[in-house]
């Protein structure tokens, strides 16, 4: 039998540092601030210290599960080897944010005692988001870790044993390695519509993806947005749309230039790869709101030169093009516009995808009629899981699969069920595991919505996205059905539209 951690030093610790009871302590501004802080020495020098690390984990037959070095540390080396795994050190006190982050490669597991996350010990806390950040599973909880998973949304770890951990720290590396194995695609961020904060791709920021939390959740590329809201249809109106775009589009590819000793801008699938051979973070562009494109369709081929991969029709209202899914707009029935035919047409001629997330079933379907090439829903779900009209219905899923298209589930709260501030990424695979089973393993993806209204309990972030394929292994999925709904099956897509685009 193995022995559990305590639970009981916590509430002394919390009362001391905080003078009133336990269940009183409000989550501390002080470890925000230090978190924060955290951030910024990674940031500072990332491109050298990403390139510098090794990921040996392949090497060792057991899991690897990090000890803290505490009196009871021998205790604990033994129980975690009886559990199966192998006990390696964590750095000492007063290392830095940067030398635990280093050191943490190589962790599949950690052992945090309870009550030893405390708010007045920087070196603990730093732990915590160290394993956090990652997603090393863990074991150890107390009242100081749950107020911290409050304040930033974490998922609590809920390992109590050191069988559990051992087990759990298995699958991590399983999912870890897999990832790192394949080419891993998240196919719609909204990073770029903040870059007024100050935000960009290369550093770590306050927003939920960017190169360092790709690296911490084994993310290969990512589509940036560029979005624009709805305005008047007339010619002024659009062409000072079309421009507004060409600014974001150009914004972007700016922002990618400054960071390319750490990313790349990708086109085509061949790109792609190439830039993933050379250690790089793979971005892609796409423009959200066919309003964008203006009235001029000569303006689809400047967009295709500038390196843009996909085109969402329409957004929460209707357009030029045709109408939209959205209350806001005035008839879901209806579809294309005689000029949106136009623009399916030219799209397929420079090999740009039709994305569908948005628009309306009429537009739907009249897509999938008119479209030489596959199209895709970049961001969507089910609505059999949840009756919203972002999502497809069983039918729009069988369509999509015969047409050879693919769905990338979303992680919006609003849209994946009720209520929405208890979503977690079981009720996102509840409607992955449903467009699988009725689309086919072939034509599902991951489109996060990230930095645009995306991310639960589980999956907050770029660096929550292995949380991803450790429910895809658990769930029974195969190690190439998992390599389909990373990327593969939207390069296999993208590659058939630029192919039929190339025939013309």
């Amino acid at each position: 039998m193995v022995k559990k951690l305590s639970l009981s030093v916590v509430f002394a610790i919390l009362v001391s540092m905080s003078g009133v009871r336990a269940q009183e302590v409000n989550y501390p501004e002080t470890v925000k601030a230090l978190f924060q802080k955290a951030d910024l020495e990674i940031s500072e020098g990332y491109g050298i210290l990403r390139f510098a690390q090794k990921d040996t984990r392949d090497v060792f037959l057991k899991p690897r599960i990090a000890v803290p070095d505490i009196e009871e540390a021998d205790f604990i080396r033994q129980m975690v080897m009886k559990a199966g795994g192998e006990a390696v050190d964590m750095p000492g006190k007063g290392c830095s944010s940067v030398s635990l982050r280093e050191a943490s490669e190589q962790w599949d597991g950690a052992v945090l005692p309870d009550g030893w996350v405390k708010a007045s010990d920087e070196y603990s806390l730093l732990v915590y988001k160290t394993i956090t950040d990652r997603n090393i599973p863990f074991i150890g909880e107390s009242s100081m870790t749950s107020i911290i998973d409050n304040g930033l949304k974490r998922l609590p770890c809920g390992i109590s044993t050191y069988e559990d951990l051992v087990r759990k720290a298995k699958t991590y590396r399983k999912a870890a390695n897999l990832m790192d194995s394949i080419f891993t695609l998240d196919t719609h961020c909204d990073l770029p519509e903040n870059y007024s904060k100050g935000w960009s791709v290369g550093r770590r920021n306050l927003s939920q993806s960017g190169v360092p939390k790709m690296d911490e959740g084994h993310l290969d590329a990512q589509v940036l947005v560029s979005f624009l809201w709805q305005g008047p249809s007339d010619d002024a109106s659009a062409s000072k749309a079309y421009q507004k775009n060409l600014a974001q589009i150009a914004r972007i590819r700016e922002d990618v230039s400054e960071h390319s000793a750490i990313c790349a801008l990708a086109s085509t699938p061949a790109q792609a790869d190439s830039i993933k051979a050379l250690g790089k973070k793979v971005f892609m562009i796409a423009l959200e709101n066919g309003y964008g494109i203006g009235n001029d369709i000569k303006n689809i081929k400047t967009l295709k030169d500038l390196g843009v991969i996909y085109i969402s029709l329409s957004h929460f209202r209707d357009n030029a093009i045709c109408n939209t899914s959205s209350r806001h707009g005035s008839d879901p029935s209806k579809g294309l516009t005689a000029f949106g035919r136009e623009v399916v047409e030219e799209m397929n001629r420079q090999g740009i995808l039709i994305d569908l997330s948005h628009p309306s079933q009429g537009t739907f379907w009249d897509c999938i009629s008119l479209s030489k090439a596959p199209v895709i829903c970049s961001h969507s779900g089910a609505r059999a899981v949840y009756g919203h009209d972002r999502g497809l219905d069983d039918k729009q899923l069988k369509a999509l699969a015969k047409n050879g298209g693919v769905i990338q589930v979303y992680s919006v709260p609003e849209y994946l069920g009720r209520p929405r501030e208890k979503m977690t990424i079981d009720d996102m695979m509840a409607h992955f595991d449903h467009c699988v089973e009725v689309a086919g393993a072939e034509h599902v993806g991951i489109g996060s919505d990230f930095d645009g209204g995306g991310g639960v309990w589980g999956c907050n972030g770029d660096n929550d996205l292995i949380n991803l394929t450790i429910k895809m292994i658990e769930h029974g999925y195969s190690d190439e059905q998992i390599k389909g709904f990373w990327g593969g099956n939207f390069m296999r897509v993208l590659g058939k539209a630029q192919a039929i685009a190339g025939q013309d």
